[in-house]
């Protein structure tokens, strides 16, 4: 074998696992707790926190919090998805009447974007507005 063959073979051998470490250090830079706000066209602004994880089977999940009106609301993200800098999902209200939809653009440690409130089923927007979060640090272990 000449050193050229080698090189070539280490280097193809190498690339899966390249691509493997790229995509792991992705869903670490998206994992984790966002904390920040909301406000709505209207002018109101509260509080809001995400929290994105991925399953066993490498699907992006995610939990939101926000406080309104009626006190703070808890949901679980439907159809998330977390891919080249961008993050897209929908939520359901409690009650199922209205559905949520969330978009954003990641920017490092912060992740900011837009939502619409639309009555389950129809495309009128009820309820518009902006919102903006960034990552909190990893808690500490033995804390």
């Amino acid at each position: 074998m000449t050193l050229l063959t080698v090189v070539s073979i280490l280097l193809a051998a190498e690339k899966p696992a390249a691509g493997q470490q790229a995509s792991q250090s992705e869903d670490q830079k998206y994992a984790g707790t966002w904390v920040g706000s909301y406000s709505t066209d209207g002018g109101n602004t509260d509080k809001l926190s995400y929290i994105f994880s991925k399953d066993e089977k490498g699907q992006w999940r995610g939990t939101v919090k926000f406080t309104n009106q009626d006190g703070e609301q808890t949901g679980e993200l439907k159809s998330l998805q977390i891919a080249d800098g961008k993050m897209k999902a929908k939520l359901d209200s409690p009650d199922g009447q209205v559905e949520v939809t969330i978009e954003g653009q990641f920017q490092g440690d912060r992740l900011e974007g837009t939502y619409s409130v639309s009555p389950k089923g129809s495309t009128d927007v009820a309820e518009k507005g902006t919102w903006k979060v960034t990552k909190s640090p990893a808690p500490k272990t033995g804390q």
